[in-house]
């Protein structure tokens, strides 16, 4: 219209869209099992990308730092690992310590054990880059929803908040560095969903007393 190469602006009429929310599909803890259990029967080959899902699970890594992390990069007796991302380094370039949750500790030692020799410290604990084909393979047989690597770290926050724990103790684990601004924005409904569970267990047991 500027250039008189045009009479009139058609896009005038055409109303803008509003842009949605991207939804987050998270497992429930039954939906993992599902998923976990399919995978464990599908063959031999398939024991790694399930070993890989549970790390992702208990641990709240993204896939790229899963799959970089060494037997080194486990401290058994401190209970904690680091995160470094290996060669290409974590999302915002610095490593991180993470304590050995209960599951993750547990899972640790049962891989550890199941080895057919002691690993050597920069011996990668997953030899794949990814579970993709496991996953997408699980969700289809057992009918589940379109789960992914995200979806895990997605669980693993999930049941950090169910057990109470704050959203900054949550975006230092995950690697955030806003102090637990994108972990509330994010999450913070679930949070709120299981407060309002929570408070139907708040039942007072005495009787009246009639003044």
């Amino acid at each position: 219209m500027r250039d008189g190469l045009i009479l009139d602006n058609s896009a005038r009429v055409v109303k803008q869209l509003k842009v949605t929310r991207h939804t987050i599909t998270i497992p429930t803890k039954a939906q993992f099992r599902l998923m976990m259990e399919t995978i464990r029967n599908e063959n031999a080959l398939a024991q790694t990308g399930a070993n890989l899902c549970e790390f992702l699970a208990y641990s709240g890594c993204r896939r790229g730092e899963a799959t970089s992390i060494t037997w080194g990069d486990v401290n058994l007796e401190q209970k904690i690992f680091t995160v470094t991302g290996g060669a290409t380094g974590t999302k915002n370039h610095e490593a991180r310590v993470i304590p050995l949750f209960s599951s993750l500790e547990s899972f640790l030692l049962r891989l550890k054990a199941s080895l057919p020799e002691q690993p050597k410290p920069d011996q990668r604990i997953f030899p794949i880059r990814d579970a993709k084909k496991s996953i997408s393979s699980a969700c289809k047989k057992a009918g589940l929803p379109h789960f992914s690597h995200h979806s895990l770290r997605h669980f693993f926050c999930s049941n950090a908040i169910e057990a109470g724990i704050d959203f900054k103790a949550i975006a230092g684990w995950l690697g955030h560095k806003d102090g637990g601004m994108l972990v509330a924005k994010t999450y913070g409904h679930l949070r709120d969903e299981h407060s309002t569970a929570m408070a139907q267990r708040m039942v007072f047991s005495v009787q009246e007393v009639n003044q």
